[in-house]
């Protein structure tokens, strides 16, 4: 049960951070965890408004893509930066995220800070080894995305803010990805989701990346299926052989989405197109167009 008593929109982020700093206090960008989430904000008596904080931004810095925290999914999917960075990855999942109302208001940072194990951006994150920038009274950190995440609504984040998420731009360009999404209708959370990064050198891959979605209590790394693709050639056999490794690394629950065994056997499915995807092997209904 909510029982929100205060609400504040503050102007610069050092009294955004100030106002953080106080028990009973949770950030809104775009709000809509706000209402249909209310386990994640329990103990919550006051909402941080952060829309005039000047932080709805996507930039170059360095060698850095630098995505504000009131970027918005609608913004996200459809910026050409975010769609080149390894075969728009973080595109597909942004488009893929709820209803394009939702796109319209719901944030890339609020979809991280939710820490759900089911959010579709995560997993499309992690593949391009993004980072987390957290300013809190104490100053600014960064911490990696992998290293965020503890539990179901769970984080790294301590009275702070998501001023922005990072992703390096050095391999992200030159790598394929994909996303694939499995969902009882489209603007519904996922039952099961999966993003693929790899990065091949004449005919081998050399790096490879594979997160699921909502099959553990965090996005899981699917570290023994990447193993396994690191210096072969992405052949369908293969991609195969590395989405059932993928499958045996899960650790699902049942819900009124899914049943475990439902989501441990569908986690192949996704992998496998998310990877195809990757490989550059996917075919046109395999590929999500951006909303």
């Amino acid at each position: 049960m909510l029982n929100i008593t205060a609400y504040h929109c503050p102007t610069t982020i050092s009294e955004a951070v100030a106002l953080l700093a106080e028990e009973g206090c949770a950030v809104i960008a775009g709000g809509t965890d706000l209402l249909v989430n209310p386990r994640y904000m329990v103990g919550v008596r006051e909402v941080v408004d952060i829309r005039k904080l000047g932080l709805d931004y996507i930039r170059h810095e360095e060698n850095w893509l630098c995505i504000g925290a009131g970027a918005t999914m609608r913004t996200v999917a459809r910026h050409p930066e975010a769609q080149g960075l390894a075969h728009g990855v973080l595109a597909q999942g942004a488009a893929l995220c709820a209803s394009p109302n939702i796109r319209n208001t719901a944030t890339l940072a609020g979809n991280v800070a939710s820490a759900l194990p089911s959010a579709d951006t995560p997993p499309a994150l992690l593949v391009l080894d993004a980072q987390v920038v957290l300013t809190g009274i104490q100053g600014e950190r960064i911490v990696p995305l992998e290293q965020f995440f503890t539990g179901p609504g769970k984080s790294a984040r301590e009275h702070e803010l998501i001023r922005e998420l990072r992703i390096p731009l050095d391999t992200t360009r030159k790598m394929g990805g994909g996303f694939y999404k499995i969902y009882r209708t489209a603007e519904d959370i996922s039952i099961v989701n999966a993003a693929a990064s790899l990065l091949v050198r004449e005919g081998i891959i050399t790096m490879a990346h594979l997160v699921l979605g909502a099959v553990a209590p965090i996005p899981l790394r699917a570290r023994k299926a990447e193993e396994a693709l690191l210096g072969q050639s992405p052949t369908e056999e293969n991609l195969r052989q590395a989405a059932e490794i993928a499958r045996d690394e899960t650790r699902p629950i049942s819900d009124q989405r899914a049943s475990a065994d439902y989501r441990r056997r569908t986690s192949a499915v996704a992998a496998l197109r998310a990877l195809r995807q990757a490989a550059g092997l996917a075919k046109i209904e395999e590929v999500w167009q951006h909303g």
